[in-house]
């Protein structure tokens, strides 16, 4: 009795494993269907709020702004995320907002965006509907 007992446990066990193994490997399937590919995020550059170029996160090429004044603007890329290179602005804070990535955009100040003020010049990294809709309005 002892016997069928304890052979019952191991079979309910074992059972038990393969649910939560089958429900953990479902999740992480749905989480990476849902999440979208850092590789594939386009970037949107605006110059005087009109659209100047656009890329993609991952992208080799960094995006060079020129203004009428003269100004310049350099947007590098990473796997993950966008940062304003370097910018010919008076005080650099464009430069000094860092790299913008799917991981930090929600908490950083300027969120979804690199602003350079003096030069006219923003970066916006494009989200999904239900990215947008999770920040809030200032």
């Amino acid at each position: 009795m002892q016997a069928r007992q304890n052979q019952a446990n191991r079979i309910t066990l074992i059972i038990l494993a393969a649910v939560v193994l089958a429900v953990g490997a479902a999740a992480l399937f749905l989480n990476q269907e849902n999440a979208p590919v850092a590789a594939s995020r386009e970037v949107r550059v605006y110059l005087d709020g009109v659209l100047y170029a656009t890329g993609h996160l991952g992208q080799k090429e960094d995006i060079v702004v020129h203004n009428a004044d003269g100004e310049e603007n350099v947007i590098s890329f990473t796997e993950n995320g966008v940062y304003m290179k370097s910018a010919t602005c008076h005080n650099q804070l464009c430069v000094n907002q860092g790299l913008l990535t799917d991981e930090n955009f929600r908490t950083r100040f300027y969120r979804n965006e690199i602003i350079c003020l003096p030069n006219r010049v923003t970066v916006e990294m494009v989200l999904t509907d239900d990215e947008a809709a999770d920040i809030p309005d200032v």
